[in-house]
């Protein structure tokens, strides 16, 4: 699984993505992985499953202005001005939807799922991504 905790940062795919989001201007590459679980009809792999729950993590950063459980990389690219006028990034509230809607997907039936029930920090991995749901549920 390349994970070394239960924290949604703590594999690395999402640490793979947070390196893409750094670069990036404008939100497609934060929605991109949330749009991808939620038009996916098949098994959702845990590569993508990871990557969509980083990205719920910075969407709920970046509505909640709780920047202290994502990357340093995440919080500066939340605070960065882009563009040609120079605005940070635009996190909406359809977006924390969107995401809401990803991660109650990844746990309802994902790869990503089993492999953490198959771990005794099943119960915990769940008890974030509860917390996570309710961030983004409260946006």
């Amino acid at each position: 699984m390349g994970a070394w905790s239960e924290e949604n940062f703590g594999n690395d795919d999402a640490c793979d993505w947070i390196w893409e989001l750094e670069k990036s201007k404008g939100t497609d590459t934060l929605l991109s992985p949330l749009k991808k679980i939620l038009s996916n009809d098949e098994y959702l792999e845990s590569p993508e499953c990871c990557e969509a729950l980083a990205a719920a993590e910075v969407v709920a950063s970046g509505i909640t202005g709780d920047i202290a459980k994502i990357p340093e990389e995440a919080q500066k690219w939340l605070s960065k001005k882009q563009g040609l006028f120079g605005k940070k990034p635009n996190i909406e509230n359809s977006h924390a939807i969107i995401a809401k809607q990803a991660v109650e997907k990844v746990l309802g039936n994902s790869e990503l799922k089993e492999l953490w029930e198959e771990t005794e920090d099943y119960a915990k991995w769940q008890e974030i991504q509860s917390e996570l749901i309710t961030k983004l549920a409260n946006a």
